[in-house]
């Protein structure tokens, strides 16, 4: 095979070397930090030049943001489920604790991202891990809003209890990845016992 013919070979589309190069930059920020991490470093776990990772992306930043953006996502999407009607609340409840932790461990490295970033890099980082958050927060209270009678309770407790559940499960995910002696699906069980004994307390959406 020819010089040519293997570089010709190891090309890849647009988008398909724009995610190799998100997933080298991902590793490489949550290896030495955004502050440690060097563009060079970044295109050589790509497997690109220098101006070929500028050119797809003009600046670090420009790479966290787009990191946090996919990362975003792909949280937010596990967390979608059935319509309510398809499902009583503690099967959602379960559900839910159950699609958070299978991205965390799916994508440990995007969850350390979004929770370990400095949020004095850059305002606009703050702002998207920020929306990140908030969005995990309302997708939380929109579940436990359709399982409650809102006539005998202000949305606004359950915004707030959203936000105390969803910070449960974040500190707890977060001690799970650093003490891994114990299997992630003790740390479920638990976290689907103690939501379920806060949200039976609620009273039920009318049948």
């Amino acid at each position: 095979m020819t010089h040519g013919e293997t570089r010709k070979k190891k090309r890849l589309p647009a988008t398909e070397r724009k995610k190799v190069i998100l997933d080298a930059a991902q590793r490489t920020f949550v290896e030495f930090g955004y502050h440690g991490a060097l563009m060079e470093t970044i295109a050589e776990r790509a497997e690109v030049t220098k101006p070929i990772l500028y050119r797809h992306f003009p600046s670090k930043l420009d790479l966290l943001l787009s990191i946090l953006d996919r990362a975003g996502e792909e949280l937010r999407a596990s967390l979608l489920r059935p319509d309510p009607a398809e499902m009583d609340w503690l099967t959602a409840t379960r559900y839910s604790i159950h699609a958070y932790f299978d991205f965390v461990v799916r994508s440990e490295k995007a969850f350390r991202l979004i929770y370990a970033t400095d949020l004095n890099v850059d305002s606009k980082a703050s702002e998207r891990i920020t929306k990140i958050r908030k969005d995990i927060i309302k997708i939380v209270a929109d579940m436990i809003a359709s399982y409650t009678d809102l006539s005998a309770i202000p949305r606004r407790d359950i915004d707030i209890l959203a936000i105390m559940l969803v910070g449960m499960v974040e500190t707890t995910v977060i001690h799970w990845m650093n003490n891994k002696e114990i299997p992630h699906e003790a740390y479920e069980d638990n976290l689907i016992r103690a939501a379920g004994s806060i949200l039976a307390r609620l009273p039920a959406r009318p049948s």
